[in-house]
C-alpha cells in the first residue's frame, strides 16, 4: 500500500500542477493574445495614420499646384502686359523720331546717299566731261527726287573729285545757299568751262 500511495499522491499532485499549469498557460496565452491585438490595433492606428498623413499631402499638393498655376498665369498676364507697353512705347518712339520736313522738297542729308551719283574727276576746263557730269547730276537729282536748290548745292559738293572745282565750291557754294540752283548751276559753268565754249 505504501507503493499505491505515492502513486496516488503523485497523480493527485499532478493534476494539481497540471491545473496551476494550465491556469499559468491560460494566462500566458492570454497576455500573448493581448499583446498581439494591442499590436494590430496599433498597427491599424498607424495605417490609418499614414492614409490620413498621404492624403493631407495629395491636398497641400493639389493646394501648392493650384497656387503655383495662379502665379504662373498672373506672372504671364503681367508680362503681356508690358509687351503691350513696351510696343505702344516703341510705335510712340517711332511716332516721334519721325522727321518732320518743315519744307516741301527738302530731303535727309545725313541719309543721302551720294555714293550712288556721278563724280567729277576732271580734267579741269574740259567741255565734253564736264557737261557728261553734270547731265549726270541732273539725272541723278531726278531718280533721287532732289527739288530743293539748297540741297542740291549741298549734295554737288560731295560729288566732285576735281582740285579746282572743289576750290570754286568750298568758296563760293555757301553764298548761293540762299538762291536758286539756275544760279549757282551758271555760275559754275562759267568757272569750270573755258570761255567761248
Amino acid at each position: 500500500m505504501s507503493d499505491e500511495t505515492p502513486a496516488h499522491e503523485t497523480s493527485g499532485s499532478t493534476r494539481t500542477a497540471d491545473a496551476s499549469d494550465m491556469q499559468t498557460a491560460k494566462d500566458w496565452f492570454k497576455s500573448v493574445f493581448k499583446l498581439q491585438h494591442a499590436f494590430i490595433a496599433e498597427a491599424q492606428a498607424d495605417r490609418r495614420q499614414a492614409a490620413e498623413d498621404r492624403r493631407q499631402a495629395l491636398e497641400d499638393c493639389r493646394a501648392d499646384w493650384q497656387i503655383l498655376i495662379s502665379a504662373h498665369q498672373a506672372s504671364a498676364a503681367r508680362i503681356g502686359r508690358l509687351e503691350e507697353l513696351l510696343l505702344a512705347m516703341n510705335i510712340k518712339n517711332e511716332v516721334e523720331a519721325r522727321p518732320v520736313q518743315s519744307t516741301p522738297g527738302k530731303i535727309n542729308l545725313q541719309k543721302f546717299r551720294t555714293s550712288d551719283g556721278p563724280t567729277y574727276r576732271g580734267p579741269f576746263q574740259e567741255t565734253e566731261s564736264f557737261l557728261r557730269w553734270i547731265h549726270g547730276v541732273q539725272i541723278f537729282f531726278e531718280t533721287k527726287d532732289v527739288t530743293n536748290a539748297a540741297d542740291k548745292i549741298k549734295i554737288l559738293g560731295n560729288l566732285i573729285a576735281e582740285t579746282n572745282l572743289q576750290s570754286f565750291y568750298a568758296n563760293k557754294a555757301a553764298d548761293f545757299l540762299t538762291k536758286s540752283w539756275e544760279e549757282f548751276k551758271t555760275r559754275l559753268f562759267d568757272f569750270a568751262l573755258p570761255t567761248n565754249w
